[in-house]
């Protein structure tokens, strides 16, 4: 199975303890001894705050390490028990260019035009449902052409973030990846 969103991977047992005084284990100790596996995320995450004083970002990131450290939450998996994946790439022109490509690009990917789009959003967005209750989001970040030498400027390029979300079975990250990562590549290709 594909890892995704292992927060072992992205939040070091240094870190937390710089940051909260206290290594992930003796949280989990402390966790298992008020009960915890029996209680929500929010009510980890409140508790982490109410009783320990830590802050809301790192209650949230304690207890999602927990949460999969006791095997109540998969790599990847929502609070609603669904799971995301996500993928990111730079790529040429600016917004509007880029969103048009992707409506154009995804569109024949998911069967048609997206469900909604906000092309005058600061960050141009397109959404396409699929079965299941999942979706797939499309999310722009321009980013302005730079000043290059001798007067001149370099051409517009825009952040494309692409999150499928809503997968109800993590046997099915096997396959959303790298769709995501293969649409990626097609509106690079649609670009160039």
């Amino acid at each position: 199975m594909a890892v995704v969103n292992d927060h072992t991977k992205g939040v070091g047992d240094d870190a937390m303890h710089k940051a909260t005084g206290r290594h992930p284990d003796e949280w989990f100790s402390d966790l298992d001894a008020a009960g915890a596996t029996n209680w929500t995320h929010s009510e980890i995450a409140r508790w982490l705050v109410d009783h320990h004083g830590v802050d809301g970002w790192w209650s949230q990131s304690i207890t999602v390490r927990y949460e999969q450290a006791r095997g109540m939450r998969l790599p990847g998996q929502q609070g609603d028990g669904t799971f995301s994946v996500s993928k990111s790439k730079t790529v040429p022109g600016d917004a509007e260019t880029v969103l048009a490509a992707a409506v154009e690009v995804f569109g024949v990917l998911y069967g048609g035009p997206p469900a909604s789009t906000n092309p005058t959003a600061n960050y141009p967005t397109a959404r396409w449902k699929l079965d299941g209750g999942e979706s797939v989001l499309v999310r722009l970040a321009p980013k302005p052409a730079d000043k290059a030498s001798a007067g001149t400027t370099s051409a517009d390029k825009t952040a494309v973030t692409l999150t499928h979300s809503g997968i109800v079975s993590a046997e099915h990250l096997e396959t959303a990846k790298p769709a995501l990562e293969s649409g990626l590549e097609r509106l690079l290709d649609r670009l160039s």
